[in-house]
């Protein structure tokens, strides 16, 4: 009850997710990637999407993500902050190694389904630290949000985010988690023992009947 009701608390911020924010790349609707010459670059990924849809509905929101410092972060902080995110929480990422997350994203055309490519693999998020998430953020929000894709991403992030999940938690806000299994990411024994490991702390649980039957 104590929890519930601290939800209900004025706080800063409604909501804050964390994850990886990406570039999504997409050729003109019914066109293929295999022949496009030309794509269309928008800010993506799964954070940020409910941070956005949140914000829509007249929330306060932020995420908490990580980017290269150069012009494609430049780019994805900017589409952020159109959509009425907070960018407080960004943290930038000024390595020689620094890269965004792609994805490549086709429109399908019935019966064709859309597809997706993803260039992801050692982007600046998979690098984040404990230290560089500023202390205070766990009291500022009512809910915190994250998925199943942030914990498989890496090892580095899924420890962070389990410590993230359980600091809110301890600072009175509720718990959202959507367990977006994706099986080219992590295998199902470890996504199974990560997820029983968070459930005790979430209040509310997005999951498909797959993945309750693949992942049980």
């Amino acid at each position: 009850m104590a929890n519930k009701d601290a939800f209900y608390e004025q706080k800063e911020f409604d909501l804050i997710t964390f994850g990886e924010t990406m570039l999504r790349l997409s050729p003109p609707v019914n066109e293929l990637i295999s022949k496009s010459d030309s794509f269309k670059k928008h800010a993506g990924g799964a954070e940020l999407n409910v941070a956005c849809g949140v914000s829509l509905l007249g929330c306060r929101t932020g995420i908490i993500t990580r980017l290269p410092k150069n012009q494609l972060g430049t780019f994805i902080k900017n589409r952020i902050r159109s959509s009425s995110v907070s960018d407080d929480f960004i943290i930038f990422d000024d390595t020689p190694e620094a890269r965004v997350g792609i994805y490549y994203y086709e429109n399908g055309a019935y019966p064709r389904k859309p597809t997706v490519v993803y260039d992801r693999k050692h982007s600046s998020i998979t690098k984040i630290q404990e230290n560089e998430i500023p202390e205070d953020i766990y009291t500022k929000t009512r809910m915190f949000y994250t998925s199943g894709i942030t914990l498989a991403l890496s090892e580095n992030t899924r420890k962070l985010a389990i410590s993230m999940i359980k600091k809110f938690k301890a600072a009175g806000s509720q718990i959202a988690f959507d367990v977006n299994y994706r099986a080219n990411l992590w295998d199902e024994e470890t996504a199974r023992n990560t997820i029983k490991e968070i459930l005790p702390f979430v209040d509310v649980l997005f999951i498909s009947e797959e993945s309750c039957r693949s992942n049980a």
